[in-house]
């Protein structure tokens, strides 16, 4: 290696600046494969990359200690201030711009991001005398933040449109951007102040040691996702704490994992194909599009756009091009978040819409068929949304019990309304068909076993029961619209996980067939992909491990009714024979409020009313967690202090230039005086 090569690695890895030239360099490529997209491998290529850069800088401030090192500190400041102001300005243009430049938002937010934590690392170098003013800088931020957080929650629920909009951009600013410094420079103070209490760093080992053993603990249980926040809860305050750094790399490498575009997946020949003998036909909402899946047939995903999420591993999918499929051809016009309106024929009913990114309603994707168009068997999945099935999963996820008498009257009473609009569906399909194709109403499987303890799944025994119940009751209103409409009834669909035994509660969660709570990107605008709301959408539906048993319930369906398939012709213009309603609806009360009404009529509007009502009730337990965490926090800067120069040591001096530089011992930079500050 030449004299210049040794000087370049000395520089990158030793120096004030270079280091932080690594890490601003592997940031660049993380944000740029992440923005632009592309397969999978190159994205873990260069997220490897960008940790391995990174972990030049954490190392160097490891070593070093928890000061500027020696560096510059008007130049750091400058330098931080700037990146800040430029973070900031690019956010702008990309608001103005109409959001049409997508990764403009990224690439603010990573120098924002970047900016404060160089601004973070030269207030925390800030000389002995002005130690205080760590202090009140660190506790006037922090005050600043909670006062913000109390105002905004106060304000939130009669925000609307702008005002709304204007509250949570303040609020997210405050949370994490001015809450991460203020903590910063008080975990500074911290540092010096226990540099040489040696008893109280222990005790913070041990505190940090027990909730080590307490994650492990959750993930021998089952409880994964409650271990993966308590793990990242405490990697970002050790990294906070250390000044290393990592705490910056971690949220980039976050920020850019939920920028990047899941994979997405061409749609086979079977969905493709304009001929076919023997066509499936698939239709209605999220447990036939897939939902749930890992990834998704491209312009299925785009979140504010086309949301359907049509997956290759959907049941229907895979009836229709695994070997010896029944079909040979597959119309897959389902679609995620469909309700019974979503579905109707547009020209006899006036409420029918097209979901968001669809240009027609389903039954008028069918219509728009060619003459000839015959398929073999159609299913139908729907009235889940209708139901508010996915307002019942976020109101038993709320603090509180999902399962009082409350809660369940607003959904079993809508019941009612369901199965009405559902006959209505079932019709309408059934009259824009050619005569006896087969038309199957599936009904929604089980997710939960009934088993009297369930790992975890943070819902009680109550609440799964209560769970239960609502799909019993669910499946008998499909199966009495299907009834009265005259088709027929996949009933075996209600038990495929059970049978297949991948219900929740049967196997570990892990080993499922249906995701509790699932953390999954999105495609899509910036500003949807960034929005924690998007990112459980998964949450509550089939995995690939759900959908082939909804397969293999389906193929013994279709086993025990052959003559399905091969109809026997009926004379044109006859009329099919249709059975009457189940139950008479003239003598039942009208429920007392409908899932798809606007206003405060609407059950789902009552639904969030009482689950907000529950987190005001459940305050006392988020103080309990927001002491838990302050206590954490404060034994990381314990524990921290025991590390060599981050509060037991002092300082290394600026790095000399190379002829001036001197041998030192860890004795000769070791301070006697306490009060000491790097």
């Amino acid at each position: 290696m030449s004299d210049t090569d040794s000087g370049l690695l000395s520089w990158l890895t030793g120096s004030f600046w270079g280091p932080r030239a690594l890490f601003l360099a592997g940031t660049i490529l993380l944000v740029g494969v992440s923005s632009y997209g592309g397969p999978l491998w190159t994205l873990i290529a260069a997220s490897v990359a960008f940790l391995l850069c990174a972990s030049v800088l954490v190392v160097r401030q490891l070593r070093l200690g928890h000061s500027t090192q020696g560096g510059p500190p008007g130049w750091l400041i400058r330098v931080a201030v700037a990146l800040c102001v430029a973070g900031l300005a690019i956010q702008d243009i990309y608001w103005l711009a109409s959001r049409r430049v997508d990764f403009l938002l990224l690439i603010g937010l990573v120098l924002l991001l970047l900016g404060l934590g160089w601004l973070a690392e030269a207030w925390r170098g800030a000389p002995r005398e002005r130690a205080t003013t760590l202090l009140w800088w660190g506790l006037g931020l922090v005050g600043f933040v909670a006062a913000t957080g109390l105002v905004a929650v106060s304000l939130l629920p009669a925000a609307k449109g702008a005002r709304f909009l204007l509250i949570v951009v303040h609020l997210g600013v405050a949370v994490l951007v001015l809450l991460p410094l203020g903590l910063s420079l008080l975990s500074e103070w911290g540092l010096r102040k226990l540099r040489t209490r040696t008893a109280i760093g222990r005790i913070g080992l041990y505190i940090i040691l027990l909730v080590t053993v307490g994650i492990v603990w959750l993930v021998l249980i089952d409880w994964v996702l409650e271990a993966v926040l308590a793990a990242a809860a405490l990697a970002l305050l050790l990294a906070l704490v250390s000044n290393t750094h990592l705490d910056v790399a971690l949220v980039l490498a976050g920020l850019c994992l939920i920028a990047a575009a899941p994979p997405e997946e061409a749609e086979p020949v079977a969905l493709t194909s304009p001929v076919g003998k023997r066509i499936l036909v698939a239709m209605g909402d999220s447990y036939m599009s897939g939902e749930g899946a890992e990834t998704f047939f491209k312009g299925t995903d785009d979140s504010g756009g086309n949301e359907c999420r049509r997956a290759p591993s959907a049941y229907a999918v895979k009836a229709a091009t695994v070997k010896d499929a029944r079909f040979d051809r597959l119309v897959f016009i389902a679609c995620s978040g469909a309700r019974t309106y979503n579905v109707l024929e547009s020209s006899k009913h006036p409420q029918a819409t097209p979901q968001p990114g669809e240009t027609f309603t389903q039954i008028d994707q069918l219509k728009r068929r060619e003459a000839s168009f015959r398929p073999a068997l159609v299913i139908i999945s729907v009235g889940g949304n209708d139901a508010g099935f996915s307002a019942l999963g976020s109101a038993c996820l709320a603090p509180g019990d999902c399962s009082t008498e409350k809660v369940k009257k607003l959904f079993l009473d809508n019941l009612k309304n369901v199965q009405q609009a559902l006959t209505e569906t079932y019709k309408s399909l059934k009259e824009n068909l050619p005569r006896n194709v087969p038309i199957v109403a599936v009904p929604y499987p089980q997710p939960f076993a009934e088993k009297p303890r369930c790992s975890g799944v943070a819902l009680t025994g109550a609440e799964r029961d209560f769970i239960t119940k609502f799909l019993i009751a669910l499946n008998e209103a499909v199966h009495n619209a299907a009834t009265a409409a005259g088709i027929e009834y996949l009933s075996g669909m209600e038990n495929a996980f059970e049978h297949s035994k991948v219900q929740l509660c049967q196997a570990r969660k892990g080993n499922a067939g249906v995701n509790f709570v699932d953390i999954s990107s999105v495609n899509g605008l910036a500003e949807q992909r960034f929005s924690p709301a998007k990112w459980i959408h998964n949450s509550l539906h089939p995995n690939e491990r759900g959908h082939d048993a909804l397969l293999g319930a389906l193929d013994t369906w279709l086993n025990e009714h052959e003559e399905l398939l091969d109809p026997p012709q009926v004379t044109q213009g006859a009329e099919t024979p249709r059975s009457p309603m189940a139950r008479s609806e003239a003598s039942e009360p009208k429920p007392q409020c409908s899932m798809t009404d606007t206003g405060d009529n609407n059950c789902r509007t009552q639904v969030s009313k009482w689950a907000r009502q529950q987190l005001n009730d459940k305050w006392g337990w988020g103080l309990v967690v927001l002491v838990g965490l302050a206590i954490l926090w404060a034994a990381c800067i314990a524990a921290t202090s025991l590390l060599p120069g981050h509060g037991n040591s002092a300082p290394a001096t600026a790095d000399p230039a190379p002829d001036q530089r001197t041998p030192t011992t860890r004795s000769d930079r070791r301070s006697d005086d306490p009060d000491e500050t790097t």
